[in-house]
């Protein structure tokens, strides 16, 4: 595997070459990218042709919107690629298992057409204030991109400007020209009544049927879908734009299932699933707007929206729980005291709560019902509860020694 875990592939690792030849004038960026790429700091990628986009996680919690946008060609080009592989069926025989034959892109070099990216077809674009090009946040991007490509090739196309589907048609257009025999069609889904019939929500599904395993490699990140465009009686109370953003979430909750085998996230607590929403939106309008729907203050929402980054659904439990629903082990409780004392602390600067341990600043460590424990402090204009950072096993991953 190529640099250090990313691009398996031969045209994963020549999307890596390309993006470091773009960073050739500042290459210390690269060896950033690559930890928060590693790190989970890099949200959900949105492909679209000629455009990724993002949001990834700064190292003080702030969010920065992150795109790639990637030089897309033109039609007649794009009618040079098409006849490339049409010419050969080994050529789209290899698309649809998954693999990219090196002579699709041979092919279409001869007629001087690239579908690799070279060093100035990538343009990054980052809301931080790094002036370099590409900054950390998008040379992270770029190689989470790189692991994308290896698991679905046809991404690759739709970078440089054509959906899977419209370059398949567009070959067996060519080659029923030609005589030759229709490609299978894509298997047919499974309807979703039946695949959950027997189970409750919070159930695990079990392995995909096999309509969903044969197209599941080479799923690709949902793209742009038209708003739902209806007027609808003002007397109904419906706001098609909420309509649009809770479709929009389904779509994709649904494709993380079938690309990467997540859960559905259906059994998540209100608190938990108000703090996703909250964390995939972009600016404090839409956060604003959130606030107003679910009826709860903005800084709370900010709160929650932090904690569920940091920490998931259970990050959320043990900021939202002022009472613990869960029981706290006052043994473990005070072994993690005893614990801070060995790291320097005195114990008369860690009391010992019913449910957590308290220390100056406003710190509280709390052990959640996973048995992690996480760092909370009081902040903000009404010295609301936050949480500070990633829960740990250990709870000395969480306090540095104290000052000499």
């Amino acid at each position: 595997m190529s640099r250090a875990g990313f691009g398996d592939t031969w045209w994963g690792r020549s999307w890596i070459d390309a993006l470091e030849r773009t960073a050739s004038l500042d290459p210390s960026r690269l060896s950033r990218g690559r930890t928060y790429a590693r790190n989970g700091s890099v949200g959900p990628l949105e492909i679209t042709p000629g455009l990724i986009s993002t949001r990834v996680s700064g190292t003080h919690g702030r969010y920065y919107r992150t795109d790639i946008a990637v030089k897309r060609l033109a039609a007649v080009e794009w009618e040079q690629v098409i006849e490339a592989i049409a010419a050969k069926a080994s050529h789209a025989a290899a698309l649809l298992d998954g693999d990219l034959d090196p002579g699709i892109v041979a092919d279409a070099a001869e007629l001087d057409v690239h579908l690799l990216p070279g060093a100035g077809d990538l343009r990054p674009d980052c809301s931080c204030p790094d002036w370099a090009e590409p900054c950390k946040h998008a040379a992270a991007v770029c190689y989470l991109v790189a692991n994308e490509l290896d698991r679905d090739p046809f991404l690759l196309f739709l970078l440089r400007g054509m959906a899977r589907d419209q370059l398949l048609a567009g070959v067996r257009d060519r080659r029923r020209g030609e005589g030759s025999e229709p490609e299978p069609e894509t298997p047919p889904g499974v309807d979703a009544r039946i695949a959950w019939t027997g189970h409750r929500l919070g159930d695990p599904l079990g392995p995909p049927p096999d309509a969903v395993l044969a197209p599941r490699r080479h799923a690709a990140a949902p793209g742009f879908r038209p708003p739902w465009d209806v007027k609808l009686p003002a007397e109904l109370g419906v706001d098609t734009r909420r309509v649009d953003a809770l479709a929009d979430d389904a779509i994709w909750r649904a494709w993380l299932m079938i690309s990467d085998g997540a859960p559905s996230g259906l059994a998540a607590a209100h608190d938990a699933d108000v703090a996703r929403r909250a964390a995939g939106l972009e600016g404090p309008r839409q956060r604003g707007a959130l606030a107003d729907v679910v009826g709860i203050p903005r800084e709370r929402l900010d709160a929650i929206a932090e904690a569920w980054t940091l920490g998931g659904d259970e990050g959320v439990d043990v900021l939202a729980e002022i009472d613990r629903v869960w029981d706290t082990d006052q043994t473990l409780l005070a072994a993690g005291r005893d614990e801070l004392v060995g790291l320097g602390w005195s114990k008369r600067s860690v009391a010992l709560n019913y449910d957590s341990l308290g220390m100056r600043n406003g710190i509280l460590l709390v052990l959640g019902p996973s048995g992690r424990w996480f760092k909370l402090r009081m902040r903000g204009a009404r010295q609301g509860l936050h949480l500070e950072a990633e829960p740990a096993a250990d709870i000395c991953d969480l306090v540095d020694p104290p000052p000499t």
